[in-house]
């Protein structure tokens, strides 16, 4: 049965690029690749939306790199969205109505923005005529076209003359990007704008070390963005958003003014992970084993942002899934050929390098870091050295 059905590969991460690269190794007749459009590239995302990467530099096509992996055996696209798994009968179910009969699944599907954050409020007892002041829209760091259509509609707004206010909930990683990449990208056209950050913590990057915190803090100060600490996004309004104070939710919200809200935090699994009727873990993903299977089912693999190991608990980084492809590969052609699987073991430490959007990048891993220009060049030359082969 392994060998007569085809391998479905659901989403297009960063894992499965790998798994059609070196589609030889893989020992089954048929893959089939599940994916409703193209690749995009989260590592290059920020800098799309700052003007430093045109769109085509972050997207890959599936098509074009199913064509490829053709040469080491059949390997077919179909362009439609997962909607359930049938574990009885071992098939695949998807948008369009189609039941696809499969010998083993791969999910790679990455994360979604949290369904809460798009609350909204039409009340916030700032205006007498709140028909006249609009709710400001609400953009997402994923999926990635939702940055470069506000890239777009930003550079028609800057091209028009018009300022824009500019908040961006959440200080993580992303957060600290978008937030510096929105700046860059009002300078390239000499626009107007205001770029506030908002985080729970009282600084940026909790978990890195103290002082590459007090140096982000004083880049942020310098490049003009608004550092809002210990509050917490309560709901876009009309005009802005209100936010609580952290330490004290019953305060008066706190009104800022708003063009465009930007939400990078709050990320999960896609929805269709909790509706396979496989065990998850909540808001992390499909729980899987060392040997990245499902707890319950042997024949149903995943990497990435949608995978929650349960032995190890590991932040939403792409390094993770670029890291467990080659463990992913050697399983599946180890499952097919009835071997013993390997055991992927994270990196205790993984590098995380910031666009700052001006040239200047923050480079953490551990309890080190360093900042500037040397940081986005190292950030730039890693970016290439992932996507090079698949172009």
């Amino acid at each position: 049965m392994r060998s007569t059905l085809p391998l479905a590969l659901i989403g297009a991460g960063h894992a499965h690029l790998h798994l059609l690269a070196n589609r030889h190794r893989l020992p089954v007749g048929k893959v089939v690749v599940v994916e409703p459009g193209g690749f995009w590239y989260s590592g290059m995302a920020s800098g799309v939306l700052g003007g430093q990467y045109q769109s085509a530099d972050d997207r890959l096509e599936p098509a074009r790199l199913v064509r490829q992996a053709r040469k080491g055996g059949d390997v077919q696209l179909i362009r439609a969205r997962l909607t359930g798994l049938d574990t009885h009968s071992r098939e695949i179910l998807l948008d369009k109505g189609q039941r696809l009969a499969v010998s083993a699944v791969s999910l790679n599907v990455g994360s979604r923005t949290l369904p809460d954050a798009f609350s909204t409020n039409e009340d916030n007892g700032i205006t007498g005529t709140l028909t006249e002041v609009p709710i400001p829209p609400l953009w997402t760091v994923k999926p990635i076209t939702s940055l470069v259509k506000l890239r777009q509609q930003l550079t028609t707004t800057f091209a028009q003359g018009h300022a824009a206010r500019l908040v961006v909930i959440g200080a993580g990683a992303s957060g600290i990007e978008i937030a510096c990449n929105l700046r860059a990208l009002a300078e390239r056209h000499g626009a107007p704008a205001s770029v506030s950050l908002v985080s729970r913590s009282t600084e940026p990057l909790p978990d890195a070390p103290s002082g590459a915190s007090r140096w982000l803090i004083r880049h942020l100060r310098k490049r003009g963005i608004e550092w809002l600490d210990s509050r917490s996004f309560q709901r876009r309004v009309a005009g802005g958003v209100l936010l609580s104070t952290v330490a004290d939710d019953a305060s008066k919200p706190e009104y800022v003014e708003a063009d465009h809200v930007i939400m990078a935090s709050g990320l999960a699994p896609p929805k269709v992970i909790a509706e396979l009727g496989l065990p998850v873990i909540e808001g992390r993903g499909l729980a899987i084993k060392d040997t990245l299977q499902s707890t319950a089912a042997e024949w149903v693999f995943a990497a990435g942002d949608c995978a929650a190991m349960i032995n190890h608990p590991l932040p939403r980084l792409g390094v993770y899934g670029v890291r467990q492809a080659p463990i992913l590969l050697d399983n599946l052609a180890a499952w097919y050929a009835h071997q013993p699987l390997s055991h992927y073991q994270p990196q205790p430490q993984a590098l995380t390098i910031l666009n700052l959007g001006n040239g200047m990048g923050l480079a953490v891993r551990g309890r080190s870091w360093f900042a500037g220009r040397l940081a986005m060049k190292a950030k730039q030359w890693l970016d290439r050295r992932f996507l090079d082969p698949f172009r």
